[in-house]
Formats: C-alpha cells, structure tokens, sequence
C-alpha cells in the first residue's frame, strides 16, 4: 500500500513538472531569440522562405 502512495505522489509531481517546464523553456527561448533581434519566433525550423533575400552583406 505504501509503495502505491509513493509512486502516486511521483507521478503527481511527474505530470505537474512537465507541463511547467515546456512552458518556461519555450518563454526562455522566446526570450532569448527576442533579445537576438528575432521577431518570428514562433516558426518552426526549416519554416523561413527559401527565397527570400538577405539584407546582410
């Protein structure tokens, strides 16, 4: 009985911690690329045109 509580308290924390930490790797991500300059960082990668020109020289 004891080691069911156990793994249900692990598993409680488990499900609460993942959600948590999607979501601040995703704002610290946002946060770095927005810092870069990026202003599109919601795209996923390979998403930009191929055609588009680049203003860097």
């Amino acid at each position: 009985m004891r080691l069911i509580i156990a793994f249900s308290i692990i598993a409680a924390g488990v499900v609460i911690a993942i959600p948590v930490l999607v979501v601040f790797t995703r704002r610290r991500r946002a946060d770095r690329l927005r810092r870069r300059g990026v202003k599109s960082y919601n795209r996923t990668a390979g998403a930009a045109p191929a055609a588009a020109p680049s203003n860097r020289q």
